[in-house]
């Protein structure tokens, strides 16, 4: 381990993801910010994430592994940030990649604006194989509210996070009851907090597909997403009353969207769109371009790549 105080703290947390986990620390690696630590916490693998995570430290002093019993990625990112020595701290998925210049973009934001408590990107996805896709997340990156956190998560995944220490010590970490959706619910307390929250217009993290992760399982996110909706009442019962139903209908049909996207059988996007018009049936009046191609996509065999075109900027 190196003994200066690094610039930024990466914390990455691995379970089973042997297979891509060193491009990921590769990408980590190649950062042009040099002075960083990077905290690989293996989290109960049954594969040999921890023999990849370990031959990788071997070549640089920066990583510093760790291997715990199953915990659960919340509290593995939590043992992370716990352990990390720099007043910025960055998380990234064991599956995910950075471009090289993704902290230092970051960094520079941070540093010119004491208000910023986090700063993200958009990302492009990427197949399991690494090949492009083509498509990528657009969202809101300024002016973000609690409300705006609780319909969506900007954010996407974790490795676009790059916040301050002292946002974790404000707010306290990742609610480890909480299996799925747990990003969401600490950025919406993040939001209520005196922390500004913004995005740079410019993709610096590529998201893997991937069928065998936790993104594949469709139903477990609806409902990993429910038990969010419901942890997040806790820090503001008001807004969540207001405003879950519909935040529930728009995760309906982004699991529709992914339906297709994984090519999964076309009645599960149905279902999942059925859902979401039944629980917030306004979607049609307030978002009728994403709902309707959703809709019709789900519906109409063939059309998902036209209407897809429409949907990657919805």
């Amino acid at each position: 381990m190196i003994n200066s105080i690094p610039v930024a703290s990466v914390i990455v947390p691995c379970h089973n993801s042997a297979g891509p986990l060193r491009e990921t620390l590769e990408s980590a690696r190649a950062q042009s910010v040099r002075d960083i630590e990077i905290i690989v916490i293996d989290d109960g693998s049954s594969d040999n994430t921890l023999e990849v995570a370990r031959a990788a430290a071997t070549e640089d002093p920066r990583i510093v592994v760790v291997a715990q019993a199953n915990s659960g990625v919340s509290a593995t990112r939590n043992r992370g940030v716990a352990m990390a020595r720099a007043d910025i701290v960055a998380l990234l998925d064991s599956d995910d990649l950075w471009a090289p210049d993704h902290l230092a973009t970051h960094l520079a934001r941070l540093n010119a604006d004491p208000s910023l408590g986090l700063s993200f990107s958009p990302v492009r996805f990427i197949e399991a194989d690494g090949r492009e896709t083509g498509e990528r997340t657009r969202p809101k990156l300024e002016g973000l509210t609690p409300a705006d956190i609780l319909s969506t998560n900007p954010c996407s995944t974790c490795s676009t996070i790059v916040t301050r220490a002292r946002v974790f010590a404000e707010v306290g970490g990742f609610r480890e009851t909480l299996r799925r959706a747990e990003d969401q619910e600490w950025l919406f307390r993040v939001s209520l907090s005196r922390w500004r929250i913004a995005g740079v217009d410019k993709v610096l993290v590529s998201y893997r597909n991937s069928p065998q992760g936790l993104s594949a399982n469709l139903d477990g996110m609806y409902d990993g997403f429910r038990d969010m909706l419901e942890a997040a009442r806790l820090s503001d019962p008001a807004l969540v009353g207001r405003l879950g139903p519909l935040a529930a209908a728009r995760m309906a049909r982004y699991l529709a969207r992914r339906a297709l996207r994984l090519r999964l059988d076309r009645g599960i996007a149905r279902r999942f769109m059925s859902h979401a018009l039944r629980t917030a049936p306004r979607m049609l009046l307030s978002e009728p371009r994403q709902t309707i191609a959703t809709a019709l996509a789900a519906l109409v065999p063939g059309l998902d790549t036209v209407l897809f075109r429409v949907l990657k900027r919805a």
